[in-house]
């Protein structure tokens, strides 16, 4: 009952945020779609960010790779534009309220967590300190999420295909390239 409760709240917020940034969204608005009392909602969520944040949250792991694989790691971590572009909408109301930085920290993390799965494969057999690997996986994850971010900023303006094709054209072969130079015995 409770996982419903929350989906049927996220849902209702979702349908909420199609018409009105979440700044405007109330506590009140969204029993009223879900047909709960206030009390159920405080049950389960703070406020209406914490909503957000668990909606967020929930279709990012619903959807977004855990690990990218080696022969189609860029397909792997496309799948976040991918992502943003078919919730435009809720991407753009979340990227353009008070949870932006929240928003940005969540993908960073999942996006480092893919470049690393691939890391690993790549640094095999090179000597690289742990500092330097954890270097070179968020260079790429800050590198990745600056392009969306200025994609986020101009609205989507800009086709996917472009900014996809900016971050892949910017990542192929570079991690590899990259990790050579952190090779200790290289130094």
């Amino acid at each position: 009952m409770a996982s419903s409760t929350k989906e049927a709240l996220a849902n209702a917020l979702r349908q909420m945020m199609a018409i009105k940034p979440i700044a405007k969204i109330t506590v009140k608005d969204l029993v009223e779609i879900c047909g709960v009392n206030r009390q159920t909602f405080y049950y389960h969520f703070d406020d209406v960010y914490d909503l957000l944040e668990w909606v967020f949250e929930e279709d990012a792991n619903r959807v977004l790779p855990r690990e990218v694989v080696y022969d189609h790691w860029m397909q792997d971590v496309m799948l976040f534009m991918d992502y943003l572009q078919e919730n435009s909408s809720f991407t753009l109301n979340v990227y353009n309220s008070d949870s932006r930085l929240y928003m940005l920290q969540y993908l960073e993390g999942k996006m480092e967590n893919c470049i690393r799965s691939f890391a690993v494969i790549v640094s095999e057999g090179r000597n690289i300190a742990r500092q330097d690997f954890e270097f070179v996986v968020k260079f790429y994850a800050k590198l990745a999420i600056g392009f969306i971010s200025q994609w986020l900023d101009m609205g989507m303006q800009l086709p996917k295909e472009i900014t996809k094709e900016r971050i892949l054209h910017s990542m192929e072969d570079s991690v590899e390239n990259l990790m050579e130079r952190f090779r200790l015995d290289r130094l």
